[in-house]
């Protein structure tokens, strides 16, 4: 793209941005947010009790016109400037306690629907897209109401992320983008990403809010999964978002909410699986004592704590079975 900007459509586009604890990236994820070639109608912001000084630097950046107080729900709502071109819808929601990224993205859909908005563009704090992102997954939105740009880490790799969830096992099948590597714009998914899925409020109202029981992790699964059976879900090669933050090398031990959110929230993923697939119900049981026996090799491997590790994955695979979701650790 060249910068240049492009009118806005009839259909309002709000995004949905949760964050915890790093100011400094939703500060360039916000950046990116306002350049946008295609202007965002709308902003939902909900932070997830930060701690960090978050609150100070969204009023020091003239996001905020105060500095809402700790450990209280706070909302405001104003029009502010974007960086460009006019006016848009800010909301700040804070929390008064962290829920999660499936808490904050719960909150954060069923605030954006209380706008007269046709499209909900979802989005982590750690991520920010490129300025022509939304006007590429837009050009899309006559096939799809459901449409996720593709992923590139800090080292200018893309992140290979075709592919599905399996019906027979219930775990994600990842593809080497084999479709762009073909030559084509985009391919069709049955899951989803909260770092820039763009979904149409018409799939939002039958679908209904993210899951908060996952608490952290798989709600986005799901939700593009329960998304593909009213729109096909598309991920797309040009529209670019950038990844910020660096996660998990591999090799280094996991640590212990990868291993607890991990393995529990597989049985929550299993639910809704099994309300839509019934067929395959005990294979994916099996699968889920596959996924348990991963997790323990891990552990077995990389380490250095193995008790601990094996404490947490006990707990998870208990909490998992007997419906204990939320909060666990």
């Amino acid at each position: 793209m060249d910068g240049t900007r492009v009118a806005r459509n009839t259909e309002k586009v709000f995004v949905v941005l949760v964050t915890y604890n790093r100011k400094d990236l939703l500060l360039e994820c916000l950046d990116g947010l306002l350049r946008q070639t295609r202007p965002i109608d709308g902003l939902v912001l909900i932070d997830n009790a930060s701690t960090d000084g978050t609150a100070d630097a969204l009023y020091a950046q003239k996001f905020l016109p105060e500095v809402p107080p700790l450990n209280a729900r706070s909302v405001w709502e104003f029009r502010r400037e974007s960086h460009r071109e006019g006016e848009m819808t800010f909301v700040y929601l804070r929390l008064p306690v962290n829920e999660g990224g499936s808490g904050g993205f719960h909150e954060g859909v069923k605030k954006a629907l209380e706008f007269d908005c046709d499209w909900l563009w979802m989005m982590d704090d750690d991520v920010e897209p490129d300025e022509g992102c939304l006007q590429g997954q837009l050009a899309f939105s006559e096939i799809s109401k459901c449409i996720h740009p593709r992923k590139y880490f800090q080292d200018g790799l893309a992140h290979e992320w075709e592919g599905y969830i399996s019906a027979v096992t219930g775990r994600r099948v990842f593809q080497p983008d084999i479709s762009f590597r073909k030559g084509f714009s985009f391919c069709t998914i049955n899951t989803g990403c909260f770092e820039g899925m763009l979904i149409h409020r018409s799939v939002v109202e039958k679908i209904g809010l993210p899951d908060k029981r996952f608490f952290l992790g798989g709600d986005d699964s799901v939700y593009g999964f329960l998304a593909h059976y009213h729109t096909p879900v598309l991920y797309l090669r040009d529209p670019r978002i950038n990844k910020k933050k660096i996660y998990q090398v591999e090799n280094n031990p996991i640590g212990d909410r990868s291993i607890y959110y991990g393995m529990r929230n597989t049985f929550l993923m299993q639910r809704y699986l099994n309300e839509k697939m019934e067929r395959y119900r005990l294979i994916r049981s099996f699968f889920i004592l596959v996924r348990f026996v991963d997790y323990a090799l891990n552990i077995l491997q990389n380490r250095p704590e193995k008790f601990r590790g094996y404490r947490v994955l006990m707990r998870a695979f208990r909490d998992g079975l007997t419906g204990n979701f939320g909060k666990g650790l």
